[in-house]
């Protein structure tokens, strides 16, 4: 069976390669090799127990998936990245600022926190694991107890429940509030 798999991975190398390198974009493709992400995705097939590997016409879809996984949570490793330094960069130059927009960034940040606290505690880690650790899912998915998918279905809940209680206490602010 492991065989089977290991000459499924040599027969759709190039084919893999090929999809790998039309989903990076720009923004990823800047510092990451498709030749990287072919091997995790073949690192994850060979970790897979055997009744679960896919095979024949089967392998080529899942790692494509596996792959654009992979793409998804570097470019959102990096955006996530770049939005930690603009906020770096914002704070550094708070000393500047007005003490209106001082007081509103604290604001956002108490409401936030409301936000947050308010979230199941399930949902709470899993943002806190993704964004706080930067934990990657598979790794998140352990952790909860949960499977990948699981664990971005309950992180992609979490946040739409954080952003409409963030927009509700906007509401409930009043129209002065930012």
């Amino acid at each position: 069976m492991r065989e089977d798999l290991e000459t499924g991975l040599a027969e759709y190398r190039r084919q893999l390669l090929g999809r790998i390198r039309r989903m990076m974009g720009p923004d990823v493709r800047d510092g990451l090799e498709s030749g990287d992400i072919l091997q995790s995705v073949y690192v994850e097939a060979l970790r897979l127990p055997r009744a679960e590997a896919p095979a024949g016409k089967k392998l080529l879809p899942w790692m494509t998936r596996v792959a654009r996984h992979k793409i998804v949570d570097e470019a959102r490793r990096r955006r996530g990245l770049s939005l930690e330094e603009n906020e770096a960069s914002r704070q550094s130059a708070g000393s500047s600022s007005s003490l209106a927009s001082q007081l509103v960034r604290l604001e956002d940040r108490k409401a936030l926190a409301r936000a947050l606290s308010g979230l199941e505690p399930e949902r709470r880690q899993v943002i806190a694991l993704r964004c706080e650790l930067g934990w990657d899912w598979e790794r998140i998915a352990s952790e909860v107890g949960r499977s990948e998918e699981a664990a971005r279905k309950l992180y992609h809940r979490a946040l739409v429940e954080l952003g409409q209680s963030l927009a509700l206490a906007k509401v409930a602010a009043g129209p002065d509030s930012g």
